[in-house]
């Protein structure tokens, strides 16, 4: 936002990180599924077990959904003059805000439960 106008621009650059963030996010996991598989003989009582490994699954899975949903409004930005100013009621900005919301979440339960994980294994 510059001086409290809404340019598409911002809202462009706030999907690019959140691509990222999410890119890392599911890098995290594959390394975790990939560290439980490698365990020498001595730490399998560390391992995942099966219910663990498909909360994680699943956790990658919902993390794609978002990655989709915010490529979904890259694309529709594309049909949008990037100069073109927008208020805070605009139906796109309130769709991103929806999105927005949607990502911190999706934050806060990343870091909960590979909180979780990283401690049940002892890393």
């Amino acid at each position: 936002m510059k001086n409290g106008v809404i340019q598409l621009i911002d809202l462009e650059f706030e999907y690019k990180i959140w691509k990222k963030r999410l890119d890392l996010f599911s890098s995290e996991v594959e390394l975790i599924v990939s560290r439980n598989t490698h365990l020498p003989e001595d730490k399998k009582h560390k391992s995942l077990n099966a219910v663990e490994l498909l909360a994680l699954e699943v956790h990658k899975e919902a993390l794609e959904k978002l990655k989709g949903r915010i490529k979904t409004k890259e694309q529709e930005l594309k049909f949008y003059n990037k100069d073109f100013p927008i208020t805070e009621v605009h139906d796109f900005f309130l769709e991103h805000l929806e999105l927005r919301s949607k990502n911190e979440k999706m934050l806060q339960l990343h870091l909960d439960r590979i909180s979780d994980i990283v401690t049940a294994i002892g890393v």
